[in-house]
């Protein structure tokens, strides 16, 4: 082979090389194309396959108002009423002799205790009437005695049998006859000294005056008020309440009361009495309440308003009436016990209608929290938060 048959071999071979590199690249570009082709049709089918996402428990949210906090609480059911107050105790002091008021010891609004004076009548007429009447009698007194000896000595004679019988009777008459009269005139003399002491006009129990009708010199008469006196330590409430609710009072009870003019003061009272019938042209009775007023803050006439407790219970377990699920026998209440809604059966103490409340015996304990409301979709087991989420 000559050198140029050679040379032409050479040049016309390498390009033969170059188109297979040529088509090597090109085929890793196709191979890689089709990996990475592959990769993305291949992409959508593993995530088909994957393991699904476990969906989070829903979570109900319940309003503050919707929720009730257990807690023992005192219960109780009241009559409501309007009243008066006046004093239990109250007198008209009037004068039981005639006569001129020298001296009148008290005014309007003073303070008396019992067996003090409060007004002196003019004693002088009565005190001459006295020494009177004493002087008669111990007039009667020595003709008595005088008397008396007569008489000794004739029954001694009429013993003997000298004197007659009719001297002796004689006797007798007279004696019985003065005695009479000193009888008589002791007692005349015990009338005179008991109008002496009624001058002195005093007060019949401790109290307070409270209407004064007599000045010094006025000429009172018998039977005359010369003073009004009230003890307003112990007072009566008149309390009108309604006929048709009086069926559920009775003596005993105790009612609580306002007075107007005395705001924020609360009174403790006690059902003494009821009367028996309406009060004429109302239908409402009168409930007599006794008050405690020992450090006298109440005076008589005073308005009132208040309520009579008819039926009470101490730190009582209680929840809303609609609370309370279920049917007679069957009654439940739905709590909220770490954030999950419960079930709890309960036993019914008594229904306060006037209170919205029903009282539990048993299956609430206090520190617990009860759905107050029926609520749709609400059910036992079902997650709940209070508030906001």
């Amino acid at each position: 082979m000559t050198e140029h048959t050679q040379t032409v071999a050479d040049s016309s071979a390498k390009p033969v090389r170059r188109r297979w590199a040529g088509a090597a690249i090109v085929l890793l570009i196709l191979a890689g194309g089709g990996f990475a082709l592959s990769g993305a049709f291949d992409a959508p089918q593993a995530q088909d396959v994957a393991d699904p996402v476990t969906a989070e428990p829903r979570v109900m949210q319940l309003h503050t108002s919707e929720v009730y906090d257990v807690a023992p609480r005192d219960l109780s059911e009241a009559i409501a009423f309007t009243g008066s107050v006046r004093p239990v105790r109250s007198a008209d002091i009037s004068a039981q002799v005639a006569g001129i008021a020298n001296q009148v010891h008290v005014q309007a609004g003073d303070t008396v205790s019992e067996g003090d004076v409060l007004v002196e009548i003019d004693a002088t007429d009565l005190n001459l009437q006295l020494r009177q009447q004493q002087s008669a009698l111990n007039s009667t007194e020595i003709q008595l005695n005088a008397a008396r000896q007569t008489l000794d000595r004739v029954r001694s004679l009429a013993e003997r049998g000298s004197t007659p019988q009719a001297t002796l009777d004689a006797a007798i008459s007279d004696v019985d006859g003065l005695e009479a009269s000193l009888a008589s005139l002791q007692s005349q003399v015990e009338q005179v000294e008991t109008n002496i002491e009624r001058t002195l006009v005093r007060a019949p129990f401790d109290g307070t005056v409270s209407r004064r009708m007599v000045e010094p010199g006025q000429v009172v008469g018998q039977g005359a008020v010369v003073m009004s006196l009230v003890d307003l330590s112990r007072l009566t409430v008149d309390a009108m309440v309604p006929l048709a609710q009086t069926a559920s009072i009775a003596a005993g009870q105790t009612a609580s009361l306002e007075v107007h003019g005395l705001d924020g003061a609360v009174f403790e009272a006690a059902v003494e009495r009821i009367n028996p019938v309406a009060e004429e042209g109302t239908r409402s009775v009168v409930v007599h309440l006794g008050l405690d007023n020992r450090d006298a803050q109440l005076r008589g006439g005073m308005f009132v308003t208040g309520r009579i407790v008819t039926e009470s219970s101490s730190d009582a377990i209680a929840v809303p009436q609609d609370a309370v699920l279920g049917s007679e026998g069957e009654r439940y209440v739905l709590a909220v016990v770490d954030g999950e809604v419960t079930r709890q059966p309960v036993s019914v103490e008594k229904v306060w209608d006037r209170l919205g409340l029903i009282e539990i015996s048993d299956g609430v304990a206090a520190g617990e929290v009860v759905v107050a409301l029926p609520l749709s979709g609400l059910e036992a087991g079902q997650n709940v938060v209070v508030g906001a989420l």
